[in-house]
């Protein structure tokens, strides 16, 4: 095995000390990387409630792309930290596997969306819209092989402990894309479309950074060996068997997010899609401290299972839990609070200063499942790290097939966008209780939830 660097020192010690180091460099990666969603959000608004709707139209296929990149991600991220921990040279192998199976991915992925873009977009709650989205859209998911390829680097230098490299890699990316946008936008007056141009340039030098690291320094403890390369069954089934649920759970989440725009247009058809996908990107960014903590978990957990020391492992996981419900409840009664503040910077503009009360609303409802997700993330994460990819998709599953039922009966039977927001929230936190009821049914199962380290 190559020498081990200070990321493998940090994710084979301390259990809780690893959670904390693999889980900060995450959230502000996200932290920026959401900033950046915002201010792009923010820029595109000049625009109108048409360039604005865009982004929240396309975001769904967006995050299908980051979704599949992630996937793989977390399924070479556990299969390498479990060997790490084991002591096993074939992380290396799995790495190049992830490498070529991203590559694949992405390309195919980029044809699919190019040759069926307008239809989708139509089908997909656009309406008059259209134009806007194809501009928006055609950049953004004909270089969506650059986009797999940001999130499964993430993934595997997550997996030897360097998170600080991953967050390296997403700051520098959104950092330019802050830049860019307005000089796209306004200054080159490419308009919706110079928003996407600017999105996809910023990631393609995140990728060369990474690229960098892997192939011509050579400095990362995993390496990335394709000559001669073949493809490996075992290995492959090894990532693909968390690979897989994971990129369907992110797509799954995607249709559940295209399917309530659809839902969102009974109630409001001429400002609902503004207001729901303008506040559900505030959610997201609310969301990051759970998010980053089960990001955590995988890599740390499975690092510990590889090794056989299950006490550790459990410990990582208590400790996960407790901070990200922790976390999440402070942000919730913030939200509380603040929200009429946070709607301010989509709202500045007299084209969509209207939407700020029902802005408002939409969060002060739905912030209420965020103490619940704190719940749910690191338990998602922990089926992960354990190779149990199929349990966490079936309960994000069902978690997105109550949100259906619940958003439409409210828009038809009630009829107001807060109506529908209670919908979703109350599928979100069913949801995450679901998930972390099955996560303890599992480990109680195994004979793991009692250990102690």
């Amino acid at each position: 095995m190559t020498e081990e660097t200070e990321g493998v020192k940090t994710l084979l010690g301390d259990p809780k000390k690893a959670i904390i180091a693999m889980a900060i460099p995450v959230a502000i990666a996200n932290i920026v990387q959401s900033t950046n969603n915002i201010i792009d959000a923010v820029w595109v608004a000049g625009l109108g409630t048409g360039a604005l709707a865009a982004t929240g139209v396309l975001f769904p296929y967006f995050f299908i792309l980051l979704g599949i990149g992630n996937g793989i991600g977390v399924g070479a991220s556990q299969s390498i930290a479990r060997r790490i921990g084991a002591n096993d040279p074939s992380s290396h192998k799995v790495a190049a596997q992830a490498f070529v199976i991203s590559l694949l991915a992405g390309l195919a992925l980029s044809l699919v969306f190019l040759l069926g873009l307008e239809p989708i977009l139509a089908a997909s709650g656009a309406g008059e819209y259209l134009s806007e989205c194809m501009a928006y859209g055609a950049p953004l998911v004909g270089c969506g092989v650059i986009t797999v390829f940001c999130s499964m680097f993430s993934g595997i230098l997550r997996a030897e402990g360097a998170a600080k490299r991953a967050m390296y890699l997403q700051v520098v990316g959104a950092g330019l894309n802050i830049v860019l946008d307005p000089i796209f936008i306004y200054v080159l007056d490419l308009g919706v479309a110079g928003a996407a141009w600017a999105t996809v340039i910023s990631m393609g030098l995140s990728v060369v950074i990474a690229v960098y690291w892997y192939f011509l320094k050579k400095d990362t403890f995993v390496r990335i060996p394709l000559k001669g390369f073949r493809f490996d069954a075992e290995l492959d089934k090894d990532i693909l068997k968390v690979g897989i649920p994971a990129s369907l759970e992110m797509v799954l989440m995607s249709l559940t997010a295209m399917a309530t725009n659809l839902i969102v247009l009974i109630v409001d058809a001429e400002n609902g899609i503004a207001i729901f996908t303008t506040g559900w990107r505030i959610l997201d960014l609310l969301m990051i401290p759970a998010m980053s903590i089960g990001f955590a978990v995988v890599p740390v957990c499975a690092a510990a299972f590889g090794a056989g020391n299950i006490g550790r492992m459990m410990t990582a996981y208590r400790y996960s839990l407790k901070a990200s419900c922790g976390l999440s409840i402070v942000l919730m009664l913030f939200t509380l609070v603040a929200a009429p503040l946070m709607v301010t910077l989509f709202t500045y503009n007299d084209n969509v200063s209207h939407l700020s009360g029902d802005m408002t609303a939409f969060l002060r409802v739905c912030c209420v499942f965020l103490p619940f997700m704190g719940l749910g993330f690191p338990s998602a994460s922990m089926f992960q790290a354990l190779g149990k990819g199929v349990q966490s998709l079936v309960a994000t599953l069902i978690m997105n097939l109550l949100r259906l039922p619940l958003c439409y009966t409210a828009a038809t039977v009630v009829g107001t966008m807060t109506a529908m927001c209670i919908g979703l929230a109350t599928s979100e936190v069913v949801g995450s209780l679901i998930i972390l009821g099955g996560c303890l049914f599992m480990l109680r199962r195994a004979g793991m939830l009692h250990c102690r380290e």
